[in-house]
């Protein structure tokens, strides 16, 4: 081989390493300019914080989730759009009752709102669906919380996932694909996103003078903590609600039609029983005698229980739509609670139990509570006859 033979080769050897180098050095720049990008533009974005509360919904990550949820905002433009057709069914209403109750409603839009917040936070932190409690325990509103909780469709809708998210100028837009588990719906909810990050610095505007003229430089905005994207809003729950609603009230009108001849017989036989039970304990003395007692625990355990358990099954046997799962629940319970209550009087009555006799009195009122309750869904009612004085 020649002197520029040789030569030649040493050089495109050289080309080819420098090139190679190159190459490599590039393959970095783009790695380490990616993971630059990510972290320092990607997970700013709306998208990221988006996916990654998707993310930590489905994975239990109540933290995560909080931190790009504004639940108090959320939860008061949302009451709005719950309560605008509250009363709309109610048909024991006057006109000028259904007026009363609107306005009561919106002065009571604070203690409502705070108690959504608290039971979302209860969900997201056990997994469970509890009552707030307080002054929304009961009726000292004027309304059944939990018939509430059951129309405004949060305990039975699944989070499908993101679709996406738009950006406009100082805030942004996600849409979600959601379920009714009811229904079977399927919805799109569209979601208002801001970034709530308030740790920035700005460099003021300027005027100079050159040459005569004066010029105004525009001043700059820093943010130093990152961004905080939150969902402030669900701009279309309104919809959501006109979607799923009309479907779950004409499953719960079928249910009521099929199982009105059921109820209307059963509470016949209920108050004939209970004419029955009043006449066994007539006492000229005013206290059962031991033999009454002993007459009247069997009258309750061979007929009135009975009664209760032939009443339950028959409700038992008629099919149940989606939409009407929250009334054929309430039912059970108040079967249930009955049965219990009327077991607990037989045990006080016969054993001279007056810790029974409290428990069934107690048992009696949870049964009030859910026969209530049962009541207001049957008859579209949405709150209690007389309105509450504000707290």
């Amino acid at each position: 081989m020649d002197d520029y033979t040789w030569r030649r080769r040493l050089n495109e050897r050289r080309r080819r390493r420098e090139r190679e180098r190159l190459y490599a050095l590039l393959f970095l720049l783009m790695i380490f300019g990616g993971i630059f990008l990510y972290f320092s533009v990607y997970t700013k974005t709306p998208e990221y914080a988006m996916r990654e509360m998707v993310e930590a919904f489905k994975a239990g990550d109540a933290n995560t989730f909080r931190r790009h949820v504004d639940l108090n905002s959320i939860t008061i433009a949302a009451y709005d759009d719950l309560t605008s057709d509250l009363f709309k069914y109610d048909t024991q209403l006057s006109d000028r009752e259904r007026s009363l109750f609107e306005n009561f409603y919106v002065l009571i839009r604070r203690q409502m709102c705070n108690g959504a917040v608290k039971v979302i936070n209860t969900y997201l932190d056990t997994g469970e669906w509890t009552l707030p409690g307080e002054i929304l325990k009961g009726r000292q509103l004027g309304i059944d919380y939990d018939l509430l909780l059951d129309r405004s469709l949060i305990r039975h809708t699944s989070l499908i996932g993101l679709e996406g998210v738009e950006l406009q100028e100082e805030e942004a837009t996600a849409t979600f694909t959601v379920v009714e588990e009811y229904s079977q719906v399927p919805f799109t909810l569209k979601v208002t996103i801001k970034d709530l990050a308030n740790e920035s610095f700005s460099i003021g505007s300027s005027d100079f003078e050159i040459f005569g003229r004066r010029i105004k430089f525009p001043g700059l905005s820093f943010n130093l903590g990152g961004s905080d994207w939150k969902i402030v809003s669900v701009d279309n729950y309104r919809g959501y609600l006109d979607a799923v609603s009309p479907i779950l009230r004409q499953n719960l009108a079928e249910y009521i039609d099929n199982t009105a001849e059921i109820v209307y017989r059963y509470n016949g036989v209920f108050e004939d029983e209970q004419d029955v039970f009043i006449a066994l304990q007539r006492s000229p003395v005013g206290i059962m005698t031991e033999s009454q007692r002993v007459e009247v625990s069997n009258y309750i355990s061979n007929t009135i229980i009975p009664s209760l358990e032939a009443r339950q099954t028959e409700l038992d046997q008629v099919p149940i739509p989606q939409g009407a799962q929250f009334l054929a629940s309430l039912r059970q319970e108040s079967t249930k609670v009955t049965i219990m209550a009327w077991q607990s009087y037989i045990k006080g009555i016969t054993e001279n139990s007056a810790a029974d006799l409290d428990t069934a009195a107690s048992l009696h009122k949870q049964e009030l509570v859910f026969d209530q309750r049962i009541e207001e869904i049957v008859y579209n009612s949405a709150v209690a006859r007389n309105l509450p004085e504000l707290p």
